[in-house]
């Protein structure tokens, strides 16, 4: 694996905003991150001055490529490695592949409230949920050292 060139400091703040449990299709309860993002999407005129912004501004290709931008998604990979740790140290019989969830971003100024919601069918306008590889969250995990504390049952801390 590839090293990353970031400094080592102040690259990313934050807090993880929400962790909540979902029950999946499959009927497995699974616990998610969510983040609330208040990024402006809408329409700009030649100027760049603002003109509109709303649900439609915020389709599942826009936010894709602002997640990107903003490195939303390295954000949401770190959060879900936080939670994973966590639950290995405090939910009993903890399994990965069973209780990990995923992230959902939710973009305040895309999301159509309750009646708009009710309205449309499929995707949620400023919702970006996605479920990655566990594969994936295990190689981040192990690459920022792991969590042989959590799996000894000792505190991490």
């Amino acid at each position: 694996m590839g090293s990353l060139p970031v400094a080592s400091r102040g690259f990313l703040t934050g807090s993880i905003d929400l962790i909540f449990t979902a029950t999946d299709a499959d009927g497995e309860e699974r616990w998610w991150v969510a983040d609330w993002k208040s990024n402006w999407l809408g329409r700009r005129d030649g100027e760049g001055r603002p003109l509109a912004c709303g649900p439609r501004h915020y389709g599942r290709e826009a936010m894709a490529a602002l997640m990107a931008q903003s490195h939303y998604p390295l954000q949401a990979h770190l959060y879900l490695v936080a939670l994973h740790r966590y639950l290995a140290w405090r939910l009993p019989g903890y399994a990965p592949e069973r209780h990990l969830g995923g992230y959902a971003y939710v973009f305040l100024r895309g999301t159509p409230g309750e009646t708009g919601a009710q309205a449309r069918s499929g995707a949620v306008p400023g919702m970006f949920v996605e479920r990655p590889p566990l594969g994936r969250l295990l190689a981040l995990d192990g690459a920022l050292g792991g969590h042989a504390a959590a799996d000894a049952g000792e505190d991490p801390s």
